[in-house]
């Protein structure tokens, strides 16, 4: 059996540098993308190829090495303005913003699928989305919006590309977003009251979803959630 060729987007930090240790590990050769050339990330477990790629620019070569799967782990989130209170003024913030989301959330991803597979079919391509891709809250919904086309996206891909197989992770909370202890306690205590399973998650139960997904054989399709239930409440 050939060696697998795994490129994934934003490898060089959180969700995405997990997935490529995790990749590492399984014996893949692994491609790294990175937004800036000269960003230097910290030294992986293993070696690893570098790519760089700006996902508000133009889609750059391709990587030389003949990639055999895909997980598109990079993503932007942006908070934005409540949209029944926009002046003409909060309205252009607002479209520039949806403009941005989507173009790093979908268009890019799908930009990038489309020339690998045209280049040499994929065996798999795993998208991460997020749990609340379906719901929407003031001051989120451009990227809400740009959520739920990417997952209205990984349906078309699977059909588009198949026998390519095209399937999607949407994590709950795995990462704090705060840096103070004791907010960080406050902000998992709140999420944790909000979940089924009473708890956060961690990466490291996003990188097995993302790595069961690109060895299941029969899996096309299909929005994994893994959030311990918080979607449900």
């Amino acid at each position: 059996m050939s060696q697998r060729v795994t490129l994934i987007t934003g490898a060089s930090r959180r969700i995405g540098r997990a997935i490529a240790e995790a990749c590492l590990a399984r014996g893949d050769r692994v491609i790294a993308h990175r937004r800036e050339a000269d960003a230097e990330p910290a030294p992986y477990s293993g070696p690893v190829s570098g790519w760089s790629w700006d996902l508000n620019q133009a889609l750059p070569a391709l990587p030389e090495a003949e990639i055999t799967d895909l997980v598109l782990s990079a993503s932007m989130f942006e908070r934005g303005q409540d949209w029944n209170a926009l002046d003409p003024a909060g309205l252009d913030e607002e479209r520039a913003r949806m403009q941005r989301h989507l173009q790093v959330n979908l268009l890019a991803p799908w930009e990038l699928a489309l020339a690998l597979q045209r280049r040499r079919p994929l065996a798999s391509v795993v998208m991460l989305l997020d749990t609340y891709l379906d719901r929407s809250f003031p001051g989120h919904a451009a990227y809400q919006v740009s959520r739920a086309a990417g997952a209205g996206l990984v349906r078309a891909l699977a059909t588009e590309l198949a026998p390519t197989r095209v399937n999607a992770v949407a994590p709950g909370t795995v990462l704090p977003s705060v840096r103070d202890p004791a907010e960080r306690a406050e902000q998992e205590g709140a999420i944790a009251a909000r979940t089924v399973l009473g708890r956060i998650g961690a990466p490291e139960d996003v990188v097995a979803a993302v790595m069961y997904l690109s060895d299941a054989a029969y899996c096309t399709g299909e929005i994994l959630r893994v959030d311990g239930g918080r979607f449900r409440l």
